[in-house]
């Protein structure tokens, strides 16, 4: 259980949602390629590593702000 407190809980220890809303977006980015390819569409490689660099730099910088704010 510490690990999901380490994901999710600020340093404080309260529930961080700029943490909880990147990791639902990098879950949601990564099935909604899989039903992609479930359906029988092309994996772009590419595509995915740049929306996901995307999710993820935009989610860290996120959590940062957050940090800085509180």
């Amino acid at each position: 259980m510490k690990i999901w407190d380490d994901l999710f809980k600020a340093t404080d220890g309260t529930w961080d949602l700029s943490r909880i809303l990147l990791a639902v977006g990098a879950v949601s980015f990564i099935i909604q390629s899989g039903v992609n390819v479930y359906r029988d569409h092309t994996l772009d490689l590419q595509a995915f590593g740049i929306g996901f660099a995307a999710i993820a730099g935009g989610g860290g910088l996120g959590v940062k702000w957050h940090n800085e704010a509180s």
